[in-house]
């Protein structure tokens, strides 16, 4: 017996227009770990490895450099090492695109929130 399909028809109106926004979103700022980088980058503009590091709960130093590369590799963040007293300190700064793709994302999850129908 042969098995019929049908095309499923997008349900109107069952989001608002400005719910699409998120999934324009970077999906690589949805990770916890990243958000609260770019938080601490978008508040403070320059941070120390050290500080985010003892700042984020429960975060290692791999962890914590891995998260950075990705968003290095974004170019969202920038990467600066400079000798002080024969050890090297590096920290990051948070780029114009950084800024404004950290600004989109969470417009877009201002706008999903206060849009939501209470529970």
């Amino acid at each position: 017996m042969p098995t019929q399909t049908t095309k499923r028809k997008p349900f109107q109106g069952l989001f608002l227009e400005d719910d699409s926004d998120l999934i324009g979103a970077p999906a690589k700022l949805f990770h916890p770990y990243r958000l609260l980088i770019m938080k601490a980058l978008v508040l403070h503009g320059n941070v120390e490895f050290r500080q985010l590091r003892h700042n984020i709960p429960e975060i290692t130093d791999g962890n914590l450099a891995t998260h950075l590369g990705v968003l290095e590799k974004l170019q969202y963040v920038r990467c600066h090492k400079e000798v002080i007293n024969r050890k090297i300190r590096t920290s990051f700064e948070i780029t114009k695109d950084g800024k404004d793709a950290f600004k989109r994302f969470v417009d877009s999850l201002k706008r999903l929130i206060e849009n939501e129908p209470e529970i």
